[in-house]
C-alpha cells in the first residue's frame, strides 16, 4: 500500500465499517462550527434545549432506521403520530385512566403499522407508494376527528392535571431497575466497543469516541434516574402526588437553568434498546439481512416478509410513542400535527449512517442524525439566519451524507487518489512497413 494512500485509506475503512462514523464527524464539525460562531450557544438551556426539542423526532427516527435498514421506506409517521396522539387525548378527555388511554393510542399506532406491513407484502408494491398513500389516508382520521382544523386540548376539559400517587418505595425500585437495565445494556454493549477499539487496526480514534458516547449516554440516563431515587430516601412516608404528563415529558428540574425533559430519557432507553436488538440478537442478523440482499436471505431460511412486517409494526408503535410523548409536553393536539415529519426523519436517518438500498446503518447514527438537524435550527437561530434556510443546510448535508456513504460501501471513489493523478497520454502504436517481396522470375 502506498504511504500516500494510507491515511485515506484508512479513513475510507473506518467509515465503512462504522455506520455511526459519518454522522460522529458531521455532528463534531456542525458543533464546533456553531460553538465558534453562534452567541449562547454553549450556554445550558440551549445545550439541554436540542435534544429536548428533538425527542419526538428522534423516537421515530429509531423505527426508520430500523425500516431503512431492512431496506423498506415508511412515509406514513408523521399521520401515525397524530393519529395516535389524537387517540390518547380523546380517550383521556372521556375520562379513561390514563395508563389505559397510552395503552390503548400505542395499539392503534401498531396496528397501522400492521396494515403498512401487509399491504406491502401482499401486493408487492414498494413500500414508498404504500406508505404514500396511507400518509394520505391516515391523515384523513385525524383531520376527521377534530374537524375544522381546531386544537383539542386537554385544558378544554379539565382545570387539573391527573395527578397520580406513588409510595416512595415504588419510585425507589423502579428507579432501580432503570439503572440495573441500563447497566446491564452496557455490559452487552461496552465490551464490545472496547474489543473493537483494541484489536482496531485503523480508525481508533473514531473506536474510541463511540466508546465515549457509549459509556457517556449510560452515565447520563443514570444520573437522570438517580436523583429522583436518592431523593425519596428523604421521606418514605408520604406518598409522592406527580402529574401523568409530567412522567412522559415533564420538566425535570434538578438541573440548573436548564430546559430538559423526561422525553429524553425515554428516547435514550429506546435507543439503547433498538441498539442491543440490532446488533446482538438473531432478528437484527435478519434485519441487515434483509436490507442486504431478501433473495440470499430467504435463501438462508430468513423470514423476510414476516421481518418486514415486523419492522412496520415497531415503526407504528414507536410513532405512537413519540405522539404519546409529545401530548406529555404540548398538552394538546392539532390535526396536523407532525406533517413533513416523514421527510425530516427520514433525511436525519440518512445523515445518520444508513443506505437507501437497505442493509446497512444503524439507530445510534440515526440519533446522531437528528441531534445534526437539531442543532442547525437552534444553531441558525442564534445566528440570526432566516428560518427558511433550516430546509436549505438540511438538504446539502443530506446529499453529502449520501454521497459520501455511497462512496465507501460501493467503493467508487471519492477516496481514492487514482482518479486524480495524471495518466498519460496513450499513444498508437506505430505500424511497421512489410517487407519488400520481388516475385522471381
Amino acid at each position: 500500500m502506498n504511504k500516500q494512500e494510507s491515511p485515506i485509506r484508512a479513513l475510507r475503512l473506518w467509515l465503512a465499517r462504522t455506520p455511526e462514523a459519518g454522522a460522529l464527524v458531521g455532528f463534531l464539525a456542525v458543533y464546533l462550527f456553531f460553538a465558534l460562531t453562534a452567541p449562547h450557544f454553549l450556554d445550558v438551556d440551549t445545550q439541554t434545549g436540542i435534544p429536548t426539542t428533538q425527542v419526538t423526532s428522534g423516537i421515530v427516527a429509531i423505527g426508520v432506521a430500523v425500516l431503512m435498514i431492512s431496506g423498506e421506506f415508511d412515509l406514513s409517521v408523521g399521520s401515525i403520530l397524530a393519529v395516535s396522539a389524537l387517540t390518547f387525548l380523546q380517550l383521556v378527555s372521556i375520562n379513561v385512566p390514563m395508563p389505559l388511554s397510552m395503552v390503548v393510542a400505542i395499539l392503534v399506532g401498531l396496528f397501522m403499522g400492521l396494515i403498512n406491513g401487509l399491504l406491502l407484502v401482499w401486493t408487492r408494491i414498494p413500500s414508498f407508494i404504500v406508505t404514500l398513500g396511507t400518509l394520505q389516508a391516515y391523515r384523513a382520521i385525524a383531520l376527521t376527528g377534530i374537524r375544522g382544523g381546531k386544537i383539542m386540548r386537554y385544558a378544554d376539559y379539565f382545570s387539573e392535571p391527573p395527578w397520580v400517587y406513588f409510595h416512595p418505595v415504588v419510585i425507589i425500585a423502579v428507579c432501580a431497575l432503570v439503572i440495573l437495565f441500563v447497566l446491564w445494556l452496557g455490559t452487552r454493549l461496552v465490551p464490545g466497543a472496547i474489543r473493537d477499539f483494541q484489536t482496531a487496526t485503523s480508525g481508533r480514534l473514531g473506536k474510541l469516541v463511540m466508546l465515549i458516547v457509549l459509556v457517556g449516554g449510560g452515565l447520563l440516563i443514570i444520573g437522570f434516574v438517580a436523583y429522583p431515587m436518592l431523593h425519596q430516601f428523604r421521606d418514605l412516608n408520604t406518598l409522592v402526588r406527580v402529574s401523568f404528563f409530567d412522567l412522559l415529558n415533564g420538566q425535570l428540574d434538578f438541573i440548573q437553568n436548564a430546559n430538559a425533559r423526561m422525553g429524553i430519557v425515554w428516547w435514550a432507553l429506546l435507543a439503547l434498546i433498538f441498539t442491543v436488538l440490532l446488533r446482538y440478537t438473531r432478528y437484527g442478523n435478519a434485519v441487515f439481512a434483509t436490507g442486504g440482499n431478501a433473495g440470499a436471505a430467504r435463501a438462508q431460511g430468513v423470514p423476510v416478509d414476516t421481518i418486514r412486517i415486523v419492522n412496520f409494526v415497531i415503526s407504528g408503535g414507536l410513532c405512537a410513542v413519540a405522539g404519546v410523548i409529545a401530548v406529555g409536553r404540548e398538552l394538546s393536539v392539532f390535526p396536523l400535527e407532525a406533517q413533513g415529519l416523514e421527510l425530516e426523519v427520514i433525511a436525519a436517518t440518512v445523515i445518520g449512517g444508513a443506505l437507501l438500498s437497505g442493509g446497512y446503518g444503524s439507530v445510534i447514527g440515526a440519533v446522531l442524525g437528528v441531534l445534526i438537524t437539531g442543532m442547525l435550527r437552534t444553531g441558525l437561530v442564534l445566528l440570526r439566519v432566516p428560518a427558511e434556510l433550516f430546509q436549505g443546510a438540511t438538504g446539502v448535508i443530506l446529499i453529502i451524507a449520501v454521497i459520501l456513504n455511497t462512496s465507501v460501501r460501493g467503493g467508487n471513489t471519492l477516496f481514492s487518489l487514482e482518479r486524480f493523478r495524471r495518466r498519460p497520454t496513450p499513444v498508437a502504436p506505430v505500424a511497421q512497413a512489410a517487407p519488400n517481396i520481388k516475385e522471381e522470375a
